[in-house]
C-alpha cells in the first residue's frame, strides 16, 4: 500500500491555513460617543437667541439626538433642546412676518414620543401658536386672536410663574405679556413686576432682545413705545449675529421718511433672508413710494408667492400695476381682490379708477357708487365727480365734488373740476369763487412741485429712480399749468357775465398770450367798457 506522506514545510503552512480559518473574528468594541460638549454648545446657541443662532442649534440637536449609540439621556436632552430651539424659531418667525418653516409642527413631532417633555410644553405649544403673525390677516388668524384673548389671565400667571426657569422661558413670559399689551401696562404701572420673574436673565441676549422688541420707552405721561430703537442697536452692537434686527431698522427709517436709508437696510436682509415677506412687502412700499413702481410691482409679486395672505400686498399690487397704466392688469387683480373680505372698498375704487381711464364709465360709476358705500373719502367722492361729469351728469357731479370739497379743502383738483362744472352750468358767482380758490391752490401747489424737484436733484437719490421721479413732477407741473390757466380763463369769463368788468379784465389779462386762451382772452379784452 502507497504510503501518503507531506513534506515539513507543506504541512506548516496546511496547519496554519486551517488555524487562521478556525479563529473566531474578533467583534469591534462598542464606544457610547461623548455628546456632552456638542450639547453644551447648542444650550450655548440657544441662550444667545439670534435667528442663525437658533437654527444652528436646531440642526445640532437633531444631529447629537440621531446619533448611533446616542444614550437616552443624551437624546431626551437633545431633544428638549430641539424642540425649544424650534419654538423660539417659529415665534421669531411670527414676530417678524418671515415664511413658516413649519418649526411649530416640527416641534410636535419630536414630542409625539416623549409624553413627560409633552406634557410640560404643552401650554407652549398652544400659546406660540396663538400668537399674531405679522401681517398676515385671514380667519386663522382672527380664531388664533380670540384663543389669545379667551385664555389671556391663565396664560399671564402660568408663564410668569415659570419665567425664572431659563432663557427660553423669559422669552415666553414676555410673549404673552408682549401680545396681550400686559407689558405695556406693567411699564406704566409697575415696571418691576415685568422684569423681576426673570431678573437672573435680564442680560441674556435672547432675552435682552425680547425686551428691545417688544417694550420701548416711556414718554412722560404716555404708554410706552412697542419698540426701543436704541436698545435694539445695543443688542446688534453686543451680539453682530443678530442679523434680523436690520429689518426693524428698516422699518424705523420708513417711519422717519428716510426711504434711501430704509432701502438700503431691507436690502441687505433680504440678501439675508429672501424667504422673509414682511421685507419684500416693505421693499415693495418704499418703491412705491419713491415712484419706482415697476421695482414696487416686482417686490409685491415676490410677497405674494411667499404668502398668498399678505392682504396689503394685494392692493398695493393693484395700485401700481395702475399707476404703470396696466388698466386691464389692474382691473383683473381688483377683480381677485374682490374674491375676499378684505379691502373691498380700495378694490372697487381703483376698478372704477381703472376703467374711466378706458372710458368704460357706466361700469366706473356702479363700482365708484358701491365703494362710496364702504369707504367715506374725499377721493372717492372726487372719483365719482369726475365719471358723473364724463357721464355728462352735471347736476350729479357738482354735488360730489362739493362733497370731496367739505371733506378736504386742500385738493386743488377738486375744486378745478368744481368750477368747470359750474361754468358748464352758467352758475357764475359760484364759477368764480371756486375758480378763484382753485387758482390759488394751484399757484402754491406749482411751486411745491418746483421745490420737490429741487430737492429730489439735491438728494443722494440714484440716478434712475431720480430722473423717474422728477419727470413725474415735470408732468404734473405741466397739468397743473394748463389747469391754472383754465381756472384764470374761466374766472374771466364769470366776471364778464357778472358784468364784474374790472375783474374780468384783470384775470384775461394773465391768459391774453397763452397758446390755448390767448385768442379768446382777447375777444373778451375787447369787447369789456373801461
Amino acid at each position: 500500500m502507497r504510503q501518503w506522506w507531506m513534506s515539513p514545510a507543506a504541512s506548516i503552512m496546511l496547519f496554519a491555513a486551517f488555524g487562521c480559518a478556525s479563529a473566531p473574528a474578533r467583534a469591534p468594541v462598542a464606544h457610547t460617543p461623548d455628546l456632552r460638549s456638542r450639547l453644551a454648545a447648542a444650550d450655548a446657541l440657544l441662550r444667545v437667541g439670534c435667528f442663525d443662532c437658533l437654527t444652528d442649534a436646531f440642526r445640532e440637536y437633531d444631529a447629537v439626538r440621531t446619533t448611533a449609540r446616542a444614550d437616552a439621556a443624551t437624546v431626551d436632552a437633545a431633544t428638549a433642546g430641539a424642540v425649544r430651539s424650534a419654538l423660539l424659531l417659529d415665534l421669531r418667525e411670527r414676530e417678524l412676518g418671515m415664511s413658516d418653516d413649519g418649526y411649530l409642527a416640527r416641534a410636535r413631532t419630536l414630542l409625539a414620543d416623549h409624553d413627560a417633555l409633552l406634557t410640560q410644553l404643552s401650554p407652549s405649544l398652544d400659546m406660540i401658536g396663538a400668537m399674531a403673525w405679522r401681517g398676515v390677516v385671514d380667519d386663522a388668524q382672527l380664531a388664533a386672536m380670540m384663543r389669545l384673548a379667551s385664555n389671556r389671565d391663565a396664560w399671564h400667571a402660568l408663564f410668569r410663574a415659570h419665567a425664572g426657569e431659563s432663557e427660553f422661558s423669559a422669552y415666553l413670559w414676555l410673549t404673552v405679556a408682549c401680545a396681550t399689551g400686559e407689558s405695556a401696562r406693567l411699564m406704566q404701572t409697575a415696571p418691576d413686576d415685568l422684569t423681576a420673574p426673570f431678573a437672573a436673565f435680564r442680560d441674556a441676549p435672547l432675552v435682552a432682545y425680547k425686551m428691545a422688541t417688544c417694550v420701548g420707552p416711556r414718554p412722560p405721561g404716555r404708554a410706552p413705545a412697542a419698540m426701543d430703537a436704541d436698545a435694539i442697536v445695543d443688542v446688534a452692537r453686543r451680539e453682530p449675529r443678530f442679523v434680523e434686527v436690520g429689518y426693524l431698522a428698516g422699518v424705523r427709517s420708513i417711519t422717519l421718511g428716510h426711504l434711501e436709508d430704509a432701502d438700503a437696510d431691507l436690502r441687505r436682509i433680504y440678501a439675508w433672508h429672501p424667504r422673509w415677506p414682511a421685507v419684500t412687502l416693505a421693499l415693495a412700499s418704499v418703491a412705491l413710494t419713491a415712484e419706482d413702481f415697476d421695482g414696487a410691482l416686482d417686490f409685491y409679486q415676490k410677497t405674494l408667492e411667499l404668502s398668498p395672505a399678505y392682504h396689503d400686498a394685494l392692493f398695493g399690487r393693484l395700485r401700481a400695476l395702475s399707476y404703470l397704466t396696466r388698466y386691464e392688469d389692474a382691473i383683473q387683480a381688483a377683480d381677485a381682490m374682490l374674491q375676499g373680505p378684505w379691502y373691498r372698498g380700495e378694490a372697487l375704487y381703483w376698478r372704477a379708477w381703472n376703467d374711466m381711464q378706458l372710458d368704460r364709465n357706466d361700469q366706473a360709476w356702479t363700482d365708484i357708487q358701491s365703494a362710496s358705500k364702504l369707504l367715506i373719502t374725499a377721493d372717492v367722492a372726487k372719483l365719482a365727480g369726475i365719471i358723473a361729469y364724463r357721464r355728462h351728469e352735471l347736476d350729479v357731479s357738482r354735488a360730489k365734488f362739493e362733497e370731496g370739497r367739505k371733506m378736504n379743502g386742500d385738493d386743488c383738483e377738486t375744486g378745478f373740476y368744481l368750477g368747470l362744472v359750474n361754468a358748464e352750468l352758467k352758475l357764475w358767482q359760484p364759477t368764480v369763487d371756486v375758480f378763484v380758490t382753485a387758482a390759488s391752490c394751484l399757484e402754491r401747489s406749482r411751486q411745491q412741485i418746483t421745490q420737490e424737484i429741487a430737492t429730489i436733484q439735491a438728494s443722494n437719490t440714484p440716478p434712475e429712480r431720480k430722473a423717474q421721479k422728477i419727470a413725474r413732477r415735470e408732468r404734473q407741473l405741466v397739468i397743473e399749468t394748463r389747469r391754472l390757466a383754465t381756472s384764470w380763463f374761466n374766472t374771466a369769463v364769470g366776471y364778464f357775465n357778472l358784468s364784474q368788468n374790472t375783474q374780468a379784465r384783470q384775470y384775461a389779462e394773465k391768459v391774453s398770450d397763452d397758446e390755448q386762451f390767448g385768442e379768446r382772452a382777447r375777444e373778451l379784452l375787447s369787447r369789456l367798457v373801461k
